[in-house]
């Protein structure tokens, strides 16, 4: 794992990095490969695909889940110094299912979970963690039981106790499943304030139109491959519908066009 020059790492310099990444099931079938991917501070992105296309194994190499079975995913050099090779809490990851990473009894006792394992000190930890729930609009329900919260707080503790673990990178794999509107509003609004942050924020969704009115890079994973990158409205240009994906732009002039079939 080559670090990356401190020169790259800057407002919208390279966060992380992905050279030739490939991934081979046991049964020698290849999830993808040959993946080059880059991802950069301040900026938003999306990596979308259909069902089955290799997104979320592909991110859990970036979040250092997996390991490669070719190539190789770079980062930071003091990144690297910092986090003796690992890559927490640099990146940080939300499971489809935000229960799997919940782990107190209480919102304050999960969101400190992280801070705390840090070696930064208890008050430290614990500044973090107010400050990550204030974040999060949870603040005054720091005392509240983690299994009281409707399925759009369960996700913003989630990603709370990502952020305080303060990572340059974050990643969310269909942050946006199984929640209602005022879910997806929620989450799509700590987005909007985490990309004035210098953070490179990657999100891995099918469910694009939610969220690509705040993206810059929109990526599409296909086959075991990246058949398009770049800009959302040049890449909608060239039709998404071949790959999987509902264009967002796909007029509606009646309730009847509002159906989803042809």
């Amino acid at each position: 794992m080559r670090p990356l020059k401190a020169a790259e790492y800057a407002a919208g310099g390279l966060a992380l990095q992905v050279e030739a990444l490939g991934h081979r099931f046991p049964d020698g079938t290849w999830a993808f490969r040959g993946i080059d991917f880059s991802l950069r501070c301040g900026e938003i992105s999306l990596l979308a695909g259909r069902s089955g296309a290799g997104k979320s194994c592909l991110a859990k190499h970036m979040a250092g889940l997996l390991d490669a079975t070719e190539g190789r995913v770079l980062l930071p050099r003091e990144a690297q110094c910092a986090n003796k090779g690992s890559f927490a809490p640099y990146v940080g990851y939300l499971f489809q299912d935000a229960r799997l990473q919940i782990v107190g009894e209480t919102v304050l006792d999960d969101v400190l979970f992280g801070p705390s394992n840090l070696s930064i000190g208890p008050e430290a930890a614990m500044e973090r963690a107010h400050a990550a729930i204030s974040d999060c609009g949870l603040a005054g329900k720091e005392e509240a039981f983690v299994h009281s919260l409707s399925g759009g707080e369960m996700r913003r503790l989630a990603i709370a106790g990502l952020l305080a673990m303060r990572p340059r990178v974050l990643i969310l794999d269909e942050p946006f499943a199984n929640l209602d509107w005022e879910g997806i509003i929620s989450v799509l609004e700590i987005l909007k304030s985490l990309s004035g942050e210098h953070i490179a924020l990657l999100i891995v969704t099918h469910e694009i139109e939610k969220v690509l009115g705040l993206a810059q890079i929109l990526t599409i994973l296909d086959m075991g491959s990246i058949v398009a990158s770049g800009k959302p409205a040049e890449i909608l240009s060239r039709g998404i519908e071949q790959f999987g994906l509902r264009d967002p732009l796909r007029q509606s002039r009646s309730i009847e066009d509002l159906s989803w079939l042809d």
